[in-house]
């Protein structure tokens, strides 16, 4: 059962977070800096981003990289595909496709994503992305 709950508590996670970056790329959060939290409580201190090109970001240079971009592509729209996993009782491990289209082009990539369950909440603690062609 407590695996099933953190199982969905990663998948929420993903979901809400792709329609927070959306809402942060568009520009069109009723306000920014509630968003910004919300996005930012997110994420284990400890977190690290190795991208689709092969660099690795930790939480404060994503923090910072956030603060950027907000309002930067207004008519991004970010979705999810494939989205499934496996937890235990202190972490879960999400595997699944995000598109971004952006006024017609579109760039897709798979994501590996590991949470650590902490005070009943799901934190990103390691994304690994890859490009797809």
């Amino acid at each position: 059962m407590k695996k099933q709950y953190n199982l969905e508590l990663g998948k929420k996670q993903v979901q809400d977070f792709c329609n927070n970056i959306q809402i942060w790329f568009n520009g069109t959060a009723v306000n920014q800096e509630h968003l910004y939290q919300q996005i930012v409580n997110t994420f284990d201190p400890a977190f690290k981003l190795i991208n689709g090109d092969g660099d690795t970001i930790d939480f404060t240079m994503l923090t910072q990289w956030l603060k950027q971009v907000y309002g930067q592509f207004p008519t991004r729209i970010v979705s999810l595909q494939n989205l499934e996993g496996y937890a235990t009782s202190h972490h879960v491990v999400l595997s699944y496709i995000e598109i971004q289209s952006t006024d017609g082009l579109q760039t897709a990539r798979k994501a590996s994503a590991v949470f650590v369950i902490k005070d009943s909440k799901a934190l990103w603690y390691q994304l690994i992305e890859q490009w797809i062609s």
